[in-house]
């Protein structure tokens, strides 16, 4: 990897977990065994548009190109165990946004890296799990994600259990992750960045599960954490007082979470609506909200078809700026496009086709974001805000 990158958590991982974290088409069972033995194989292109031109200072429009692999193995093992293996590999290449300068007028413009990233990663995710006879399931996983610059490890925790009735299902857990990030060229190139820094988190969660009848489940859950030590970008610039300061950002982190899911089976049209809202708040001062709607739409007993449609929405954090004029007291400093104001549209289209065993997947994501889209005013949006598209083809077996 040269020169500078963004550092966030793979922002193409992030966007395929998020959609296979959502509830399979209708989900009635919750702490019950899987007793099949599946295997899933997943490749996927993330592609970030170029920036517009009259919005950047530099002769770089490009950004991220990411290439994405991903295993999952899951299996029962014995009478109450099951077993479960996450894989992902990526390669990403492309430039990242600097910092931001004023131009002539005034107007914030965009400076990229100005270098070609050739990175790489590896997260790997074990879980174990126990099952008992009166409907409770306790997971314990492991894992770990590694980089030429990044490594973290984590450890979690869930226990699952069910009422009698089968109707009411309960879910507490907990995590931690430990951060390392060993910056490129710091000391050298770029004085002003460190050498080796840490960061620590800590997630409690709970949520309830209701069967609402032979053809609706809601879901909410609540989560809060805590992230303590580096959470500054060290790849990232700031322009302050005509003068440019690494980003700088609070060494502490509180965050909180409320997510609501409606699952909805529609038997005459052979269909199931998925209804999501999360609203997510943090000490930073940013507020944002999720609502996301899909149709899985069954055609025959062979092929499931599934539009969906996401919006998002976000507040700033209190120490953000396209650039600053003046210095601030507290000496934070931050003009990352994704600490900004702005919302966010995406539109997908995923299909699958089931064979005895296997099932062939396919989806196609398109991103956009801008201030224009946030539910509050935008005085001035970040020239950074990223548009992408996502593609992903997948094969799925079952033992």
């Amino acid at each position: 990897m040269t020169d500078s990158k963004q550092r966030p958590a793979s922002k193409a991982l992030q966007a395929l977990t998020a959609a296979a974290m959502s509830l399979p088409a209708y989900q009635v069972a919750a702490a019950t065994r899987d007793e099949t033995a599946r295997v899933s194989v997943r490749t996927a292109l993330y592609d970030e548009a170029e920036l517009d031109s009259q919005q950047v200072s530099s002769t770089t429009t490009e950004r991220y190109d990411i290439e994405i692999g991903q295993l999952r193995a899951s299996a029962p093992v014995g009478e109450r165990f099951s077993v479960a293996l996450d894989v992902a590999y990526e390669t990403m290449s492309g430039a990242s946004p600097w910092f931001v300068q004023p131009d002539a007028d005034g107007a914030p413009v965009q400076v990229m890296s100005g270098a070609t990233i050739d990175d790489a990663r590896t997260d790997l995710l074990l879980s174990v799990s126990r099952y008992s006879a009166s409907g409770r399931r306790v997971s314990v996983s492991v894992g770990q994600s590694t980089e030429d610059d990044y490594e973290s490890q984590n450890l979690g925790i869930e226990v699952e259990w069910e009422d009698d009735d089968k109707m009411t299902s309960y879910t507490v857990g907990g995590g931690y992750a430990s951060d390392t990030i060993t910056p490129t060229d710091a000391q050298t190139r770029f004085p002003s960045r460190p050498d080796e820094e840490d960061k620590q988190s800590l997630t409690l969660l709970g949520g309830v599960s209701q069967i609402l009848g032979p053809k609706t489940v809601v879901q909410t859950a609540l989560s809060v954490s805590y992230l303590d030590g580096y959470l500054s970008d060290p790849y990232k610039l700031v322009f302050v007082d005509d003068d440019l300061r690494q980003d700088a950002r609070p060494d502490g982190r509180w965050t909180g979470a409320w997510t609501t899911r409606l699952r909805r089976r529609f038997s005459s049209v052979g269909a199931t609506a998925h209804l999501d809202y999360r609203l997510y708040g943090d000490d930073w001062e940013v507020v944002s909200h999720t609502v996301s709607l899909s149709w899985y739409q069954d055609i025959g007993e062979r092929v499931t078809v599934t539009p969906n449609l996401r919006y998002y929405s976000q507040s700033q954090a209190f120490f953000y700026r396209p650039y600053f004029r003046t210095t601030r007291d507290d000496n934070l400093y931050s003009s990352d496009y994704r600490l900004s104001p702005y919302g966010a549209l995406t539109i997908g289209l995923a299909g699958e086709y089931r064979f005895d065993s296997l099932s062939l997947t396919g989806s196609i994501e398109q991103y956009e974001s801008s201030g224009d889209y946030a539910l509050g005013s935008v005085v001035t949006e970040n020239p950074g805000l990223v548009d992408f598209t996502l593609l992903a083809v997948g094969l799925k077996y079952a033992f």
